[in-house]
């Protein structure tokens, strides 16, 4: 009776959910995140809940097509002269609180990116910027502009400003009703959003970390899109009568980071011992059932700047013939966050390396700890993900491997090479694409020597959705355009 009485229970919550939606569809659509957003400022926090949210709320200057080409967002029309970027504001756009975009608030939305680290390093080629007049500027880089037009594109270099309450707003197609403590977030349409007006009255953000949690949430219409939909569940999803898939290559990447300034793995032979031994083949096919891709690069092939330079390969006995000048076992320690696919990632790296004499004890930390510690250089090595979110090469190897961008910036490896600072300063300052593609070519070549880093697989992102849910735009930075859904 018990049972029954359960199963019944069930039954009327996901018949009730169903009606809610079919009587509601353009009122609320729900989206489930694998983890909390940390904030609703996109200049302080980069990580892909957060903007993920953000995202709707806020607009950049420009846009990547989906030919991954540069347009205009808020801007009208933008010239170069040398080393000079004139921009064009298009009129009649208003924040959240009825303000008009002005050349001003970009130039002070700029400045605010330059005083907090996690975005300085995108704006750090700015030398100047000069209001013209009220819709009209022009800024002064220090490097190829096509970097800083890239750059412009990064969803953490959104306009924004402080309302008269202090509150950030932005003239994105959503505003922000409730934050909540970021597990459950909720946007309301924004009535006077300078491009179409949304169809859906408010978007729902919720948190759920299982990703079989999330899939299930997803079927039983309890959301109608979900986020990093685990690869166990994708052959479902594409049986399901109503719901589908997305599986498509972003900018990420998933990667070995080493600490090289922490022993025992500051020896650069021991890592590359590590690199022999990793099996990135049993990785894709165990964890993504082979929908992801094996990397040989930190950034991924649809970036300018990849090389496809064949990377080393599994090799045990290469690996085994290294360390055997090495007293073992040697033992490290592994962190990674609250993350399902990569706790199966650390249980097979440990695996490899416990082959070759390395003991590796995995520690599991919230997210917001594993970005502060590991910032503080705490760790042995981790498993971490990057987005080279603008397109462009540069937002993939200088954050990670300039020796200016250690910590919070984005080098956790704490790698310090001179030559590879001398590569990536030229390949900012170089006009010709052709040879900037070249200097990135030979960091990559370093990189494979050193392994402060280790590629392991590019990241394909799957998203299920409802098939009553249209107008969903994919988006390889992950921050996925919401503003046209429907039902």
């Amino acid at each position: 009776m018990k049972n029954f009485s359960k199963f019944f229970k069930i039954i009327f919550f996901i018949i009730i959910s169903v009606v809610t939606f079919s009587n509601n569809s353009n009122e609320t659509i729900k989206v489930a995140l694998g983890y909390s957003a940390r904030s609703y400022d996109p200049h302080r926090h980069t990580d892909s809940s957060t903007l993920a949210i953000t995202k709707q709320i806020y607009n950049n200057l420009f846009i990547l097509d989906d030919n991954g080409k540069i347009e205009g967002e808020l801007i009208e029309k933008f010239e170069i002269e040398e080393n000079i970027l004139r921009l064009k504001v298009r009129e009649n756009i208003y924040f959240q609180d009825g303000e008009e975009l002005t050349a001003v608030i970009i130039k002070e939305s700029l400045e605010r990116n330059k005083a907090i680290p996690v975005t300085k390093v995108l704006v750090d080629p700015i030398e100047s910027i000069e209001v013209i007049d009220r819709y009209n500027l022009q800024i002064k880089s220090s490097t190829n502009l096509n970097i800083v037009l890239h750059n412009f594109t990064h969803s953490s270099l959104a306009i924004v400003k402080n309302s008269r309450d202090g509150k950030l707003v932005g003239t994105g197609a959503f505003k922000l009703l409730d934050w909540g403590t970021g597990v459950k977030v909720i946007l309301e349409r924004n009535e006077n959003y300078f491009k179409k007006k949304s169809e859906i009255l408010k978007i729902e953000f919720v948190t759920i970390p299982e990703a079989t949690n999330r899939y299930i949430a997803l079927e039983t219409n309890e959301v109608q899109i979900a986020y990093d939909i685990a690869s166990i569940d994708v052959k479902a999803l594409e049986k399901s009568k109503e719901l589908r898939v997305i599986n498509e290559l972003s900018y990420g990447t998933d990667f070995l980071s080493i600490n090289t300034e922490k022993a025992p793995l500051n020896d650069v032979n021991l890592r590359k011992a590590i690199n022999f031994a990793l099996d990135k083949e049993s990785i894709n096919e165990v964890i993504f059932e082979n929908t992801s891709k094996v990397a040989n690069s930190i950034i991924p092939p649809n970036t300018f700047g990849y090389s496809a330079k064949e990377d080393k390969i599994y090799n045990l006995e290469k690996a085994k013939e290294i360390v055997k000048n090495y007293e073992l076992p040697i033992k490290i320690d592994l962190w990674i966050y609250e993350d399902t696919s990569k706790y199966q990632m650390a249980q097979i790296i440990q695996a490899n390396l416990k082959e070759i004499g390395i003991e590796v004890e995995i520690k599991t930390l919230e997210l917001s700890s594993f970005l502060q510690l590991s910032a503080m250089g705490q760790h042995n090595a981790l498993i971490g993900l990057w987005y080279t979110s603008t397109g462009d090469a540069d937002y993939g190897y200088y954050p990670l491997l300039h020796s200016t961008s250690k910590g919070g910036v984005g080098n956790r490896s704490f790698y310090e090479n001179k030559e590879v600072d001398r590569l990536l300063e030229e390949a900012r300052k170089e006009q010709n694409q052709s040879k900037r593609k070249e200097k990135y070519t030979s960091v990559q070549n370093i990189i494979s020597e050193e392994n402060p880093i280790i590629p392991i697989v590019y990241k394909t992102y799957t998203i299920g959705l409802n098939k009553k849910i249209k107008g969903f735009k994919f988006n390889p930075n992950g921050n996925h355009i919401l503003e046209n859904i429907h039902y």
